[in-house]
């Protein structure tokens, strides 16, 4: 149990609120999907820590992030035209090249270029990787970049997707460290791609309870669900969390490929999640995305998870599939199931009324180290050190029982 001090540290992140702060000083945030920017298209709106930007890619490839009003009279840069490696609002035509300078003041006439040079428009560096356009919100160099296997890897061999969820941003960062649910909320799920390609492993979280242990790492946690499955075998099913927003979950017998969650806040109330697969050694199966829909359709990749009303519609929940067996009633696909029970937790979780388990200790260890880490920051020390070159993997595995799960020989 946290206090209510402590739950709003850890999820108030709009203005000067702590958390907001270390994730812009010290942090690389995911704002969108890279196939989402189009040269010379239409500007993005990016809201991200209750603060809304503008988001470009240029005609030359390159991307632009500033913030989203324009210097001269705040008219939104959404609106702008993207041309010739600039936005130019359509206002009054002032012109901004793609590192955030102004190039061009019409309205001033011949003192245009002149005028140009005192104009300050907010820019922002970004990179492209695993799919995603990252950006870094804070002052003076940008930290390194996360530790994660699927930055660098051919575009084919990454599949990602976003969605708004209505609820904050720690409730969508809890969901993947809650390793239990997999076997409870979900078992209608594996049960169905069970029947259509066999469940593999994930089928085990149905019938054997886990014990779990959890490890403190530079960058976050590892947190391990063991189970223990007869014949004097185990099966190890180790989430990787990379503080603040990122979980890696295994999907199959190999470290190499996984399940990528990422909650990033767009304010205290909701959040973005990009939610999809890598595999570092082949390009992704395009088969398995039928897996996780009730259609052929693959629908909005911004927009990818939907569902019907509120909480007084229960969110579209079907009682009719549930009386003929279905377990949760959300026969979609499982990132609903997961976006749902988040979000009728309502917007901020009161943490200072759960009755927390042996179960919860993923969780409960990812708050004492966001924790930790605001603690550090706010004393002017050192917070998360990433170690370089050495990026994480999560591990899904049967082996020997006695086998430690700490074994680096595993990933």
């Amino acid at each position: 149990m946290v206090s209510a001090h402590q739950n709003r540290l850890l999820t108030e992140i709009e203005g000067e609120a702590p958390m907001g702060q270390l994730m812009r000083q010290r942090c690389w945030i995911p704002c969108a999907r890279s196939d989402s920017l189009v040269a010379d298209g239409a500007p993005k709106l990016v809201r991200l820590l209750g603060s809304n930007y503008v988001a470009f890619r240029a005609t030359d490839g390159r991307v632009g992030f500033f913030d989203e009003a324009c210097p001269h009279r705040g008219v939104s840069l959404t609106l702008a035209r993207n041309e010739d490696c600039a936005l130019r609002c359509i206002f009054h035509a002032w012109k901004f090249d793609v590192s955030g300078k102004a190039v061009e003041v019409p309205s001033e006439g011949a003192r245009s270029a002149a005028f140009a040079e005192k104009v300050k428009l907010n820019h922002y560096p970004t990179f492209e990787g695993g799919g995603l356009l990252w950006v870094f919100l804070g002052q003076g160099a940008p930290p390194p970049r996360p530790p994660l296997p699927f930055l660098d890897i051919p575009k084919d061999n990454i599949w990602v997707t976003r969605n708004i969820t209505p609820c904050n941003w720690l409730q969508g960062v809890e969901g993947t460290l809650d390793s239990i649910h997999v076997g409870t909320l979900h078992q209608s799920w594996i049960n169905d791609i069970a029947g259509q390609r066999g469940a593999g492993t994930i089928g085990l979280t149905l019938s054997t309870h886990p014990r779990y242990e959890v490890e403190h790492t530079p960058y976050g946690l590892r947190a391990a669900a063991l189970r223990t499955i007869g014949d004097g075998q185990q099966y190890i099913r180790i989430t990787e969390y990379v503080m603040p927003f990122v979980s890696l979950v295994p999907t199959s017998m190999t470290a190499r490929r996984g399940t990528l969650f990422i909650a990033v806040p767009i304010d205290n109330h909701s959040h973005l999640m990009f939610w999809g697969f890598w595999d570092e050694d082949a390009p992704h199966d395009k088969a398995s995305e039928r897996l996780f829909r009730s259609n052929d359709d693959v629908g909005d990749m911004d927009n990818y998870v939907t569902f019907q009303g509120d909480k007084a519609q229960a969110w579209g929940q079907d009682r009719a599939a549930m009386a003929a067996g279905h377990f949760s009633g959300f026969n979609d696909f499982l990132l609903q199931e997961d976006i749902i029970v988040q979000a009728s937790m309502g917007p901020i979780v009161d943490r200072t009324k759960e009755q927390l388990c042996s179960s919860d200790v993923g969780l409960v260890q990812a708050r004492r180290r966001l924790l930790d880490e605001l603690a550090a920051m706010q004393q002017g020390l050192p917070t998360r050190h990433q170690p370089a070159g050495q990026p994480v993997r999560p591990v899904d595995i049967v082996t020997d029982e006695h086998r430690s799960w700490r074994d680096p020989a595993l990933v």
